[in-house]
């Protein structure tokens, strides 16, 4: 069986630390003989792609990706998996918040028998109120909608080669890492950590790209909300048939109605409750357009010149 830990390791828009950063990681590792950092530069906008090919050169234990574009996280991760040539891939983040000093408990962990090991978030670090609110939001709708429970799962994983090969064959195009290892149902040791501060550059979640990220997950996971249109067009219909009665009620007891104002009510409540489910309805036929094309998820391109 081969010795070969891959580490995983999606890059965006980190020039400036991205040097730094993989020699702490790879210093975490020093123990091991056999190693490979697989960094995918998410087409990324800045000088990064220079600042992992000169990496690559002073150290030939790190490979590098280039993608032609901005694929997005999952789809770096999906790459880093597929090149990885070791007996298990450690996916981490490259601004430092993801411990490197875990990995050699990880690796323990898997050398006793666990396919999977997931680090689990105790402490967000200095996350805001605001993103704290959302995430616990997710993770609430996600346990109820997908009936799986994510709760401070994050992405800084230690996967065995089947479990990275089972990865590597579901066929979902737009995938979402932490559920499908978790839908997998491998046996999975867990490890607790608190996210550290990045030292250099921020985060380059918007709220809005974060709002995206969540509605993608829990729609490729559940189609409750489809049924929950169901359960809305039934609460519509019992409404009206409520306004119907006292309206009928009202004009036998000879008091005087005001049908433009029902009208409206009922016009603007069937209405919203159709946009609502168009919507829903919307969201899921363009996943499925997404997945009919067949497109890659990510394309590569050469590595950068220094005279680009």
């Amino acid at each position: 069986m081969s010795s070969l830990i891959s580490l995983v390791v999606p890059v965006f828009n980190e020039a400036v630390s991205i040097r730094r950063n993989l020699a702490i990681i790879l210093a975490a590792v020093d123990d091991e003989s056999d190693i490979e950092l697989i960094a995918v530069d998410d087409g990324s906008t800045d000088a990064t792609s220079l600042e992992l090919a000169r990496a690559a050169r002073d150290d030939p234990r790190i490979r590098p990706l280039y993608f032609t574009r901005n694929f997005g996280k999952e789809a770096a991760i999906h790459a880093g998996l597929v090149a990885s040539k070791g007996a298990c891939a450690i996916v981490l983040d490259a601004d430092l918040q993801h411990p490197p000093a875990l990995i050699p408990e990880m690796l323990r962990h898997w050398r006793s028998g666990f396919a999977v090991v997931e680090c689990v978030k105790v402490d967000r670090g200095d996350e805001s109120w605001l993103a704290r609110v959302y995430a616990q939001s997710f993770y609430w709708m996600f346990r109820h909608f997908a009936g799986m429970d994510l709760r401070n799962h994050s992405d800084y994983k230690l996967l065995d080669r089947a479990v990275v090969e089972l990865y590597h064959a579901l066929p979902e195009r737009r995938r979402f890492f932490r559920g499908l290892i978790h839908w997998a149902g491998y046996p999975t040791a867990r490890i607790p950590f608190e996210v550290a501060e990045r030292e250099l550059g921020a985060s380059r979640w918007s709220r809005l790209r974060l709002l995206r990220y969540a509605i993608d997950n829990l729609t490729s996971f559940s189609s409750l909300p489809l049924h929950l249109i169901t359960a809305l067009g039934f609460m519509t219909l019992a409404l009206g048939v409520l306004i119907g009665f006292n309206s009928l009620y009202q004009k036998f007891m000879g008091v005087a109605l005001d049908g433009f104002t029902t009208v409206n009510l009922l016009l603007i409540i069937i209405g919203g409750s159709l946009m609502i489910a168009l919507g829903i309805i919307g969201h899921y036929l363009g996943r499925l357009y997404d997945e009919i094309k067949g497109r890659p998820p990510y394309l590569l391109k050469p590595p950068p010149r220094e005279d680009a």
